[in-house]
């Protein structure tokens, strides 16, 4: 009972069961970003950003205090039964785990959306919402072999001064949706 329990534990939580590849490059996309900010102590500056996508998927990149995240809603192909939203955390320009299919509600992330038009994401194109080095960025685009692809890459993770370089995010794409 334990062992099986604790193989099933990560699906349950919404970790992947196994490593998952990295998706499709994302950097080749047509870049739609504006300014970027120069370091990191600038993350805490950027604006919140209502996104949608092609095939409809809604997503919003939050700020709170040192807390990034990107979370979308919409049609998960593939994810987890019970699956309502994916996100994405990182804190400050740092790895916060893995992204997670979870089964919380999107207005817990999204908040109020009522008046908000959100921009669309073409496909073909990304949103590079930081970009301080090859190990230090955070990026949004839509590919031609999936619906989104989200990515962090950063220099370790939250706490823990020498785990080395981190990259997560996730993956939208039928028939398999997946996190990394």
């Amino acid at each position: 009972m334990l062992i099986g329990l604790a193989l099933a534990w990560p699906a349950l939580v919404g970790l992947p069961l196994h490593a998952t590849a990295a998706p499709d490059d994302i950097d080749a996309l047509i870049d739609d970003s504006g300014p970027l900010p120069k370091q990191t102590r600038d993350l805490t500056a950027l604006p919140d950003l209502l996104f949608t996508t092609p095939s409809g998927l809604l997503c919003k990149k939050t700020v709170v205090k040192v807390m990034h995240d990107v979370t979308c809603a919409g049609d998960l192909p593939g994810a987890p039964a019970g699956t309502r939203v994916v996100t994405l955390p990182t804190v400050y320009a740092q790895a916060n785990g893995p992204a997670r299919f979870l089964p919380t509600p999107p207005e817990r992330f999204f908040g109020d959306t009522t008046g908000q038009a959100p921009v669309l994401l073409p496909a073909g194109h990304k949103i590079v919402f930081w970009a301080f080095s090859n190990t230090q960025s955070l990026v949004c685009g839509v590919p031609r072999s999936a619906d989104l692809v989200c990515r962090l890459n950063a220099p370790k993770a939250i706490g823990a001064d020498n785990s080395g370089p981190q990259t997560h995010g996730f993956v939208i794409a039928a028939p398999h949706s997946h996190v990394f």
